[in-house]
């Protein structure tokens, strides 16, 4: 018996127009070989992989401890955010994430609710904290890099002629780096790595182009800083010489399973890269060695819904979700690389 499967991507939610070229999937119907019920399929083992839209993945190796997202292994910190793609956790340890309107929200992880602390007045992307109590964003709707204090008092650290700023990350003297994407397009790509110095000069010290520069993070202890690459799909590490980087040429390349859409990132103390995918749903772990796990997927994008950023706890993976409106966590054993968390960082 051949089972004929079909599927729809959720359409319910508006998709930002830089991940138009990933999200143009319409329903239709395959026939596959395998029952719905099959652990891994239909993704890795189905010729061309078309049964679920979500193009090449990994080899069946990688996928072979994969958990499905369900209620079962997906917790929801806090929903009725309005398309959350960043959150970063403070020098306190409280969370903050924010919305497509350009909310910055404080979430009480305790009643899984949210307040909202400051308004943009754009579309917040990639954020991250110092000590002060400041948290830094991306702003793709203003097209500037901004602080907001503790009062909720929003001012620009960084303007000009940026394309889609999107993520950012603090170094332990106070200096901000953060990724330009530039255009959504492989064949023309633009983007660019900057520096906002804590006297608040804005450098770019890299020209790239990078394809789609995206997710951020800095390994504090080996002075490297990971930058994602969306349309590459890839990761890159660069050393670091304070607001400097000390070449131009990448010390790491990790190559990323083809026809995915990599976007946020995360280190632990041991080492193992997480990286949350726009598309597939799904947040994978590539360990020092190289190899490379899917950890979670979600096939009907309710439980892990685009996820975006992630920021890691001790026993669990924080996720943010531009296509829901929820906060995720699922569990996994590991320790966290702390981020750094200057007195302060770039003022005005």
């Amino acid at each position: 018996m051949r089972w004929v499967l079909r599927w729809e991507a959720p359409m319910l939610l508006p998709r930002p127009d830089r991940y138009r070229g990933a999200i143009k999937r319409r329903a239709r119907e395959i026939n596959c070989p395998h029952r719905p019920s099959d652990r891994l399929a239909p993704v890795s083992c189905c010729g061309a992989l078309q049964c679920l839209g979500v193009g090449r993945g990994p080899s069946p190796r990688a996928e072979a401890h994969m958990i499905r997202c369900s209620p079962n292994t997906v917790r929801f910190v806090c929903s009725g955010l309005d398309h959350p793609e960043g959150l970063c956790i403070d020098s306190g340890g409280a969370l903050y994430a924010g919305g497509e309107a350009g909310q910055i929200y404080s979430v009480d992880e305790r009643t899984g609710e949210a307040r909202v602390a400051a308004r943009t007045g754009g579309f917040v992307l990639g954020m991250c904290a110092d000590a002060s109590g400041a948290i830094y964003v991306c702003d793709a709707g203003r097209n500037e890099v901004l602080r907001i204090d503790s009062a909720g008092e929003v001012v620009a650290v960084s303007t000009g002629t940026l394309d889609n700023p999107n993520d950012c990350v603090l170094d332990a003297q106070g200096n901000l780096f953060f990724s330009e994407s530039g255009k959504y397009d492989p064949n023309r790509p633009s983007g660019r790595l900057h520096v906002v110095t804590r006297s608040g000069e804005t450098r770019c010290i890299h020209p790239g182009p990078f394809l789609f520069a995206n997710g951020l993070f800095l390994d504090s202890q080996a002075s490297l800083l990971y930058l994602v690459e969306s349309t590459g799909p890839s990761i890159l590490a660069f050393r670091t010489n304070g607001p400097n980087l000390a070449g131009r040429d990448p010390v790491k390349r990790l190559e990323l399973a083809p026809d995915t859409v990599p976007d946020g990132v995360a280190i632990d103390a041991a080492g193992n890269i997480y990286v949350a995918y726009y598309s597939p749903d799904q947040i994978s772990m590539v360990r020092p060695d190289g190899r490379q796990e899917v950890l979670y997927r979600d096939f009907f994008s309710e439980w892990m819904n685009r996820p975006t950023n992630v920021v890691l706890r001790s026993g669990e993976i924080l996720f943010a979700n531009l296509g829901g409106w929820h906060l995720g966590s699922v569990p996994h054993e590991l320790e966290p690389m702390q981020p750094c968390f200057p007195d302060s960082g770039p003022l005005p």
